[in-house]
């Protein structure tokens, strides 16, 4: 018995000394901790004192360069991806502020998504509240497929719509139409009624600056708007006779495109010549089964100095119906790009008109220069 205690007495006095010397490590590690501890302090004291030259920059300039990360004013920043400026109120608090606070950056507002589907009407209601708030006093670009959620809202910042891009089923609504728009320049309107034979209702729309229209429907025969006042005008519709009423009405213009599709001719509703004193640059295109030769033995365009025209649209014999074109119009042309050729050359064009700078013929559809 006495061998065990004394064996005991002998292990807890070893044990006593690990601890000891256990005890004599740790307060080595502690006193080598609180040095790196005090070291990592300072580090980081020092980093706190470092000024980063981004964020050292003037909050205007900041504010400039990101305006210049979005889609340039007024097309429209997706919230939906990189492009938009919920972004950067993402990178840090001085970012968000600057962002929040810049109104550039929230003037375009875009109610549709990538795969180009309307917002569920909450969620397009609360962005386009934020988005009016944070936009202050600027003009606002509009994309919308549909503005029935969120009609309220924006009317009630009406004085403010510069550009407005909607797609329509039936009509603008009533709202729209019986007030006015004071700052409304461009106007786009795709209007996709395709299996009814219903027309698109537009009553008068009072923009006493509105300059720029395009239009994208099947029947355009009812839509009424400030036609005269215009500048610039693109029209894909189906009826010829709908080209003509609204060209006639037209005389300021000094651009203008026209895209026929499925033409319905009417030979019976030729009326007169249709005079655009004022237009510079005239771009027609057709598809397979379009036909505009009828409009453009129309047009009387004296002014005209760019003309980008498909060769279908000058069938049988594009070279010689060109040429009486230009002579009906007595214009100076300074360039004629011909789409679709596959008629005549190039070079057979250049041929036959000498005196102008520019000529170019494609057998596709656009140009890719």
């Amino acid at each position: 018995m006495l061998s065990h205690m004394e064996q005991d007495r002998a292990l807890f006095a070893q044990k006593g000394a690990e601890i000891l010397d256990i005890e004599a490590q740790m307060a080595v590690m502690a006193r080598t901790l609180a040095a790196v501890r005090d070291a990592q302090q300072l580090i980081w004291e020092r980093l706190q004192s470092y000024k980063y030259p981004v964020l050292s920059l003037p909050t205007e300039i900041v504010a400039e360069i990101f305006v210049h990360t979005i889609p340039p004013y007024p097309q429209p920043p997706s919230p939906f991806n990189n492009y938009s400026p919920t972004i950067l109120t993402l990178i840090c608090h001085q970012w968000r502020e600057i962002a929040i606070g810049t109104p550039q950056l929230w003037r375009t507002i875009s109610l549709v998504t990538p795969e180009r589907i309307s917002l569920k009407s909450q969620h397009a209601f609360r962005l386009t509240s934020l988005w009016l708030k944070r936009s202050g006093s600027c003009s606002l670009s509009i994309h919308a497929a549909d503005l029935t959620p969120v009609l309220s809202v924006l009317l009630s910042e009406r004085a403010r719509w510069e550009h407005l891009k909607l797609s329509v089923l039936d009509h603008l609504p009533t709202d729209m139409q019986d007030g006015p728009f004071p700052s409304l320049r461009s106007l786009d309107l795709f209007i996709p009624r395709t299996h009814s034979a219903t027309p698109f209702l537009i009553h008068s729309l009072s923009a006493p600056l509105l300059c720029s229209v395009t239009v994208f429907a099947q029947h355009a025969g009812v839509i009424d708007l400030p036609w005269a006042q215009l500048t610039s005008l693109t029209l894909r519709i189906r009826k010829t006779p709908d080209f003509r009423r609204i060209l006639r009405q037209t005389r300021r213009l000094v651009h203008c495109t026209l895209y026929c599709y499925d033409v319905v001719r009417d030979p019976d509703d030729l009326g007169p010549e249709i005079s655009l004193p004022r237009l510079e640059s005239l771009n027609i295109s057709l598809d397979d089964d379009g036909e505009m030769d009828d409009v453009l033995e129309s047009l009387m365009v004296p002014n005209l100095e760019i003309l980008r025209i498909s060769e279908d649209t000058l069938r049988p014999q594009p070279i010689e119906t060109l040429k009486s074109f230009i002579s009906k119009s007595n214009c100076k042309l300074k360039e004629i790009r011909i789409t679709g050729a596959a008629i005549s050359s190039e070079e057979a064009y250049r041929v036959a008109f000498p005196s102008i700078a520019c000529v170019r013929a494609s057998a596709y559809a656009v140009f890719y220069d």
